[in-house]
């Protein structure tokens, strides 16, 4: 029955960490929130593309939902975005009615390059007795950053996925074995590490050379988060488990898989490539 509960733990605490991870990356869609003359609306704006054009849409934003014919309303919509890091001026770009909402396109760039981006919103409201004006600005004050990459395949990243994932379930079933002072933590500490080996230092720089044309941006070669901490975690769980012979042994896997998931809970993608526009050169660390 403990195994049971466990393994349930187990889940939760994985599944908890890694939809953590997801929600407050830098490369994950923005929710912005925005009031406009009166009217609420949720846009999804992306800051991540791939090997075209990305799509930016204000959902809802334009769309003509027949509720009221009294009000005529105008809408316009415009996108700022230009080269980041390096400033210059920005390009202009007037966003198009759509099914969905005004839309534009942001500019593939090549692998690792990244634009900044806000928008800038008008809505003209008449009726019989008068005309009513609004300008709303989107992220101007804090302008929003889309990193662009290569496509990866997915016999390279649905193993990279799978790994880490699982190495992170079996850490978290190590730990709360470990807690307990059941003898399978070292068992499942070792599966961890198997586990984080594979999907963290082999098919890890598999991915990120289609992605971003590098194979590692962590220590000694750069300051890469993504790396950086899969290197500290795959070294703290190296010491819990070859010391897993000593009487201590289970504290060292505690304390290995406290700071595997203290580091994992670093958002994703956190000072990762980035392409230096002037030189053409990726770094990392930004």
């Amino acid at each position: 029955m403990k195994k049971v509960l466990f393994w349930i733990l187990a889940i939760f605490i994985t599944l908890g960490a890694s939809v953590y991870q997801r929600m407050t990356g830098p490369t994950n869609p923005k929710y912005e929130v925005v009031n406009i003359a009166g009217e609420e609306y949720k846009f999804k704006l992306p800051r991540s593309g791939a090997e075209t054009d990305c799509e930016v849409v204000l959902n809802g934003f334009g769309v003509n939902n027949g509720v009221d014919t009294v009000i005529s309303v105008a809408y316009e919509a415009t996108m700022y975005w230009r080269k980041y890091p390096g400033g210059g001026e920005y390009t202009a770009v007037q966003m198009v009615s759509g099914e969905k909402g005004y839309t534009a396109m942001l500019p593939v760039q090549p692998a690792a390059g990244k634009l900044e981006y806000y928008l800038e919103l008008h809505t003209v409201r008449r009726t019989a007795d008068n005309i009513v004006k609004s300008k709303t600005m989107v992220c101007y004050n804090e302008p929003l950053i889309i990193r662009f990459k290569s496509n990866v395949p997915a016999w390279a990243l649905i193993p990279h996925i799978l790994c880490m994932f699982i190495s992170m379930l079996f850490g978290a079933y190590a730990l709360l074995c470990a807690l307990a002072n059941m003898s399978q933590y070292k068992k499942y500490a070792m599966l961890s590490l198997c586990l984080l080996a594979v999907g963290g230092f082999i098919f890890g720089p598999i991915v990120q050379k289609f992605a971003f044309d590098v194979y590692w941006s962590g220590f000694p070669f750069g300051g890469d988060l993504t790396d950086n901490k899969t290197l500290i975690a795959g070294l703290v769980l190296l010491f819990a488990v070859i010391t897993r012979k000593k009487e201590w042994s289970r504290w060292a896997v505690v304390i290995a898989m406290l700071v595997m998931f203290i580091v994992f809970s670093i958002p994703h993608s956190m000072r990762g490539s980035e392409l230096n526009h002037e030189t053409g050169k990726i770094e990392s660390g930004k």
